[in-house]
């Protein structure tokens, strides 16, 4: 019975490995950053405030989810294409409304010193009657390099701009 489960183990680990294996060349994947979502930036919530003042409720909120990679290696530098999806729910639904959000790009190098960072916009469409919905965001980040450089080290993070309330809401979950 253990011997089973342990067999059943190593197969499902080796099913990974070549999965991950046939993804991209291993000559790119020396070469590209770990792409991640920066914890406490992966959700904004909007609160709406009453007018008493003693009654607060969430208008919306929004999370990243879902992020996909890919990344090229060439002569100039590296391309990472970037894939994520925005799940949103707002509260009120009962008429069209159109929210802006901002997220933000940044690339970060083995010390954590930021190198590069670009903030997006994005509009997320509530139609009427419909409270949640999903965007699929897509960007390429370029980091030029001459030559072979490894940017295994390097990252590259995904995150909402958020105001200070807002980030202090997000640390306060966890």
């Amino acid at each position: 019975m253990a011997a089973q489960k342990i067999l059943r183990f190593l197969f499902q680990i080796s099913i990974i490995c070549l999965g991950f294996g046939c993804a991209s060349s291993s000559n790119e994947m020396a070469y590209c950053p770990k792409v991640g979502v920066i914890s406490d930036l992966d959700r904004v919530t909007e609160i709406e405030v009453a007018a008493s003042q003693s009654k607060s409720n969430i208008s919306l909120f929004s999370k990243i989810q879902g992020l996909r990679t890919k990344c090229t290696a060439s002569a100039d530098g590296i391309t990472i294409s970037i894939v994520f999806d925005l799940f949103s729910k707002l509260s009120r639904y009962d008429k069209p409304t159109d929210i802006d959000l901002r997220y933000l790009i940044a690339t970060v190098n083995p010390n954590d010193q930021i190198l590069a960072k670009q903030v997006y916009k994005t509009t997320v469409s509530f139609m009427d009657g419909i409270q949640t919905t999903k965007n699929t965001q897509e960007v390429e980040v370029f980091i030029p390099s001459p030559g072979d450089v490894d940017f295994r080290n390097h990252k590259v993070l995904v995150g909402f701009e958020l105001t200070v309330s807002q980030l202090q809401s997000n640390r306060g979950i966890r």
